[in-house]
């Protein structure tokens, strides 16, 4: 199964048994994610002159739920806003790691389990199907430790995984040590030339520095 950026992050961010999250600023990865995918597929485009900028330039649906249920959103808000502005739009919507977890639940790979206590009452995603994620985890550790070349999604989604601390949870932590350069460099985008390419891998990065403003101001106020 070929996946998008934002489903081989939802992935990584859940524990295979539990279906909990992982890592790190999880929604705020999750919305750099959907960016990036709507950058390569042409639906966004850094504005010309104002690069920290997207425009939107095809409102066409794509078909999959969450990209779908993300484009939605940033119809609403409008074109010509600044990264930070869309990745706060999309992080911020409660309903966003549902939506994405809900489409993998309606492709066979995870499935819900409904969780209560007291009066409160949630559901988490746990795999339905193991193989779909060992694959992903085993295109990645080929890409990161063994010299394969990445394309463009595989970039962002290390790029992301890197930031929102989940490499070290779905991989050998001393195999990261040992490949520390090859993966910043990775994750940088250096392998690649296309300038989409550049532009997703900024917008998930603007995802990540967005939620550390967020918390860094969070506790500054709360000092």
């Amino acid at each position: 199964m070929d996946l998008t950026i934002a489903e081989g992050f939802a992935l990584l961010a859940l524990k295979n048994e539990s279906g909990e999250k992982q890592g790190q600023f999880v929604e705020y990865g999750l919305a750099g994610s959907a960016l990036s995918e709507l950058i390569l597929r042409g639906k966004l485009a850094q504005d010309p002159a104002k690069p920290k900028r997207l425009n939107i330039i095809d409102t066409e649906t794509t078909g999959d739920r969450f990209l779908d249920f993300c484009l939605s959103i940033l119809l609403k808000a409008g074109g010509g806003k600044k990264i930070s502005t869309y990745v706060n739009k999309l992080a911020h919507k409660s309903k966003l790691f549902r939506e994405q977890a809900l489409s993998l639940v309606e492709k066979g790979v995870l499935r819900t389990e409904p969780k209560s206590f007291l009066v409160f009452n949630w559901t988490q995603y746990p795999e339905a199907d193991t193989v779909t994620e060992a694959k992903l985890r085993e295109h990645l550790a080929a890409i990161m430790f063994d010299g394969k070349a990445p394309v463009a999604r595989d970039s962002v989604i290390i790029a992301l995984a890197e930031k929102t601390q989940l490499l070290g949870k779905n991989f050998d932590k001393s195999e990261i040590r040992a490949h520390k350069a090859r993966i910043k460099e990775i994750a940088k985008g250096d392998m690649l030339a296309a300038k989409a390419t550049v532009a997703a891998i900024e917008a998930a990065l603007a995802a990540v520095i967005a939620a550390t403003t967020v918390t860094t101001v969070a506790a500054t106020t709360g000092s």
